[in-house]
């Protein structure tokens, strides 16, 4: 399950938030802010298609703001390799020689894979972290219009000075800042609808389509472009975002009215929390540190797995030569059949069992089918080690597998916590879930510099043996999570 999957699985779990028994209360403060506010500053009068104007504005901006994220992402590893192993070029990058010394100070590569994948797995990390920031940020005053303009805007900067070389790093500071505002995009649709709306769910359903379409467009016409010019493939990223940009400043209109809610919200009174909340709170901190350990195989796909992958697998496909980057792509490819698989097989399963599994243990089986994925790059290498040989089907078997487990695990981790976390810390412990993705991302960076300085067997075993660590975790702590969760659910 490749980044933008992520975002899926939340939408996936707000956008089923009927399903969920407390879900007005666990709602986040801002969007119960906007729940309460009259109709006129919720749903403009005209629609499209069915829904808002505003979520097609919203669907518009989203889906050029992941063709550019995703599309850089997916070339990211292999441009700095690229760099770094030119040092005259690497020479006249402002900045460069201080991104590598914090980079070095935290892993302490050895070798230009290892400072590459390392340095790739660092940024990665703070994208995950950044948001948190912008957050705080929309909610206490900017409000969230005001940060998505600001935020649109820097990454439309950052993109385009990704062209020049020598601005690679500014760029990368100001691409940061960027996707930390821009985050508050994503909180914008849920204000579109009341919670009695039956829309709403469907309306996260198809915001979800704009990333997973461009997740899967923008790494095949980056890496291509990229193969024959970097600066044509951050080009590509650029006109994105202006198209992006544009859209939103067109469409800010049909948005969600932001004003008024402040006044609003002064009636609302912080509830204190039980002892039980409090012990849920402390569990579902424990929980995040033990997915960190289970996404450790996912997150390494836009990092040391390619690579290992430009080394080892056979990349022509009936006589063309693919790049690296494209397996990001065949990556978003199965994660959305997957996805809906999972979904669908779920669905089925409790149907036909007569009563909801609960989801610590759908989660637990997921961890331990996420674990197997590895050892299939494992076995690739052993009936083909030379260079360059290794069928795709591997990575196929090695995809499909992982994209099962993280189908399970993150939306339904996801689920977990908007059900449990205390109603006055709603927002943070929700927020708090993609920590495990920063976690995950900065020990992926240490891995990452350890390709190649260690046997691939014993690279790829590490990531299992994360993987398989994080299940025993999940099954020693389920019966305590029993025991907190089931007082006032109806899981079974």
């Amino acid at each position: 399950m490749s980044l933008h999957n992520l975002y899926y699985a939340i939408f996936f779990c707000e956008g089923n938030s009927h399903k969920i028994s407390v879900a007005a209360i666990r709602q986040p403060m801002t969007d119960r802010l906007f729940d309460i506010l009259p109709a006129r500053y919720k749903n403009p009068k005209t629609e499209f298609l069915g829904h808002p104007k505003g979520l097609w504005v919203l669907f518009w901006t989203e889906g050029w703001l992941s063709f550019a994220q995703y599309g850089m992402l997916s070339i990211l590893v292999v441009y700095l390799k690229d760099i770094l192993q030119h040092t005259d070029r690497a020479r006249h990058i402002l900045g460069l020689p201080s991104l590598l010394s914090i980079n070095d100070s935290l892993y302490a590569p050895s070798g230009l894979d290892a400072t590459a994948g390392s340095l790739s797995g660092l940024i990665m990390a703070v994208i995950f972290a950044a948001p948190f920031v912008g957050s705080f940020m929309a909610d206490h005053g900017l409000g969230r219009t005001r940060s998505a303009v600001i935020g649109i805007s820097l990454l439309t900067v950052s993109f385009t000075l990704m062209m020049a070389e020598s601005c690679f790093v500014l760029a990368l500071w100001l691409f940061l800042a960027g996707v930390a505002l821009s985050g508050s995009l994503k909180a914008q649709v849920g204000a579109l609808y009341t919670l009695e709306d039956r829309r709403r769910s469907d309306a996260y359903q198809l915001y979800s389509q704009s990333i997973q379409i461009m997740a899967i467009i923008s790494p095949l016409l980056c890496a291509f472009l990229g193969t024959i010019a970097w600066r044509w493939a951050f080009m590509a990223t650029a006109c994105a975002m202006m198209m992006g940009l544009a859209g939103y400043l067109m469409g800010c209109r049909y948005l969600p009215e932001e004003t008024a809610s402040f006044a609003v919200g002064k009636d609302i009174r912080p509830v204190g929390c039980t002892v039980v909340e409090k012990k849920r709170i402390v569990f579902l901190l424990w929980l995040v540190g033990l997915f960190a350990l289970g996404v450790l195989p996912n997150q390494e796909i836009m990092d040391g797995y390619l690579l290992w992958g430009s080394d080892h697998y056979r990349l022509t496909v009936m006589g063309i030569t693919c790049p690296v980057s494209t397996l990001v792509s065949l990556d978003s490819v199965i994660s959305m059949i997957t996805g809906f698989l999972v979904l669908w097989f779920w669905r089925w399963y409790d149907h036909r069992r007569g009563r909801p599994v609960h989801d610590m243990t759908k989660i637990i089986i997921g961890s331990a089918i996420a674990t197997a994925g590895p050892l299939f790059l494992i076995a690739g290498e052993y009936v083909c080690p030379a260079p360059h040989q290794i069928s795709l089907w591997w990575g196929v078997a090695f995809h499909t597998v992982n994209d099962i487990g993280c189908g399970m695990t993150f939306p339904i981790g996801m689920a977990l916590f908007s059900r449990y976390a205390p109603a006055r810390h709603s927002t943070t412990l929700i927020s708090c879930f993609t920590l495990h993705i920063f976690l995950g991302n900065l020990m992926v960076g240490k891995l990452a510099g350890m390709l190649h300085q260690i046997p691939d067997a014993l690279f790829w075993s590490l990531h299992s043996g994360a993987a398989f660590l994080s299940t025993l975790g999940l099954m020693a702590s389920s019966r305590i999570g029993s025991r907190l969760f089931l007082a006032g659910s109806s899981h079974g």
